[in-house]
Order: C-alpha cells, then structure tokens, then sequence
C-alpha cells in the first residue's frame, strides 16, 4: 500500500463526516493505494459514531480509551498505518488536497525521510486572519522554536506532515509530548539523526473552529519547550535503529 493518511479526531461531529468523506472521494480519483486511519481521541461527542457510519471500505476507526492529544491520537494511528507514506493531517482536512499526492510522491517515488507543510514559504496561502494578541504570541513562539529547539524551519506547527513508513515506525515511540508540542519534539528529534526535511507550501482550503487559547497552550508549548531539551540531555532520544537507518540512508545516497 502506498499511502496511509493518518487523521486525529477529537469533538469534531459537526465537519468529521463531511471533510472525510471529500478527503476519500478525491484520492479514489488519484488512483493511488491508500487507507484512511481516523483515531478517536476520547470524543465526548459522536465523531466516533459519525465516522464508522460512513461506511467507507478504506477507512478505518481507532478509539483511544481517554482524551490523550493530538500526538497521543497520532501515535495510534502511525503503530497501526501500514502505508509505505504515512501521512497525517487534521480532523477538518484544512489544505488543499492536491498537497497530499505530491508529498506522497517526495516520499515513496523520491525518497524523502520527512515532508512538511510549510506557511511560511512562497507559493503558500493561509487565509485565516489571526487576531493581534494571538499573531503577536504565535512570532514569539515561533521565535523561541528558532532558537532553542528547530533552527531554520520557520513553521513547525503545520498540521500536514508525511513520513516513510520505517522513519515513523521510530519517530513517533520517542515523541513523549502528546499534545500540540508534539510537532516540535518530532522535529527536534528528525533533527538530532540529521534526517532529510523537505518543506513544501500549503494553502488553506477549509478552517473548522479552534480551540486554541493563545495564552493557555503558548505557555504550555514554551514549557514543552525546555522540557524537550532536558530529554535531549538526558538521552532519551537515543535509538540505535534510528540512527544506523539515517546513516544507511546517507550512504546510498552518495
């Protein structure tokens, strides 16, 4: 199978059913192998129930036994995905879906170990007009990802991401955050083995509400922050599988 799209899901019974059901109809089109993994996350609603009514062959539904967060869902739905791309994205599939064959194609046809939404690059539309307050809070942040933890990549918090299979298989058992700091610790560790990150532009296509208090989560994600780093120096990143495949990689490349 090339390619499992990996959707967490959490109190999203007003837009699930439809955004998935589009999301299935347009890669049916592609002609591509896929499965689509949608993982409950504790739901107090009927997202769970919605999305198994569907009744779609290539879809399958998780229920996590608790609200674990958004790296919590993933890490479900990446043990279970069985796509040579493992892909995922939100519950309100929120970019443009041609985006998701061309990653598919950087990872399986070119090779990539991780592909990333990027905002911030040219070519790339983000419709949804912040306000002030939370625009200010989202530079600092983005700011203080650049410094401490990521380095170049200027946008860590893209909800569209791919990797190969046997990278995720590794990445995802030592990402400890399993909230929305997840993305950074999954890339400070891509980082720490050097692995190969292409970025490519998105452009927003559909916006379901947030739940995303600025000041709330920022200081939880400043926190995830300093807590990634004290993993790092204590060497809870460390994987001998990981790191003997990124330099394996290396080395067919040359």
């Amino acid at each position: 199978m090339q390619l499992s799209v990996i959707l967490p899901c959490y109190n999203a019974a007003a837009f699930v059913g439809e955004r998935v059901q589009s999301l299935d109809t347009f890669l049916k089109e592609t002609g591509l192998e896929y499965e689509l993994v949608a993982v409950d996350d504790g739901s107090t609603d009927s997202t769970a129930e919605i999305l198994e009514g569907l009744g779609l062959p290539r879809l399958r539904v998780l229920r996590g036994d608790r609200n674990r967060g958004k790296y919590g869902a993933l890490k479900l739905g990446i043990a279970a995905a069985e796509g040579e791309c493992c892909l995922f994205t939100d519950a309100d599939v929120p970019y443009e879906l041609e985006a998701i064959p061309y990653m598919n194609e950087l990872v399986v046809e070119r090779g990539f170990q991780l592909v990333i939404g990027d905002r911030t690059l040219r070519g790339a539309s983000y419709r949804s007009e912040l306000p002030f307050v939370r625009r200010l809070l989202t530079s600092l942040f983005t700011l203080c990802i650049r410094l401490f933890v990521t380095g170049g990549l200027w946008d860590t918090q893209c909800g569209l991401k791919a990797l190969r299979r046997d990278v995720a298989k590794r990445l995802f058992p030592l990402v400890h955050d399993e909230g929305f700091a997840g993305d950074v610790e999954l890339l400070y560790i891509a980082l720490t083995y050097n692995l190969e990150i292409k970025r490519v532009p998105v452009r927003l296509q559909y916006q379901a509400p947030s739940s995303v208090n600025s000041v709330r989560d920022g200081w939880r994600m400043l926190v995830a922050l300093f807590s990634i780093r004290s993993r790092s120096r204590r060497g809870d990143y460390r994987d001998a599988e990981l790191e003997q495949l990124s330099h394996q990689d290396y080395w067919n490349a040359e």
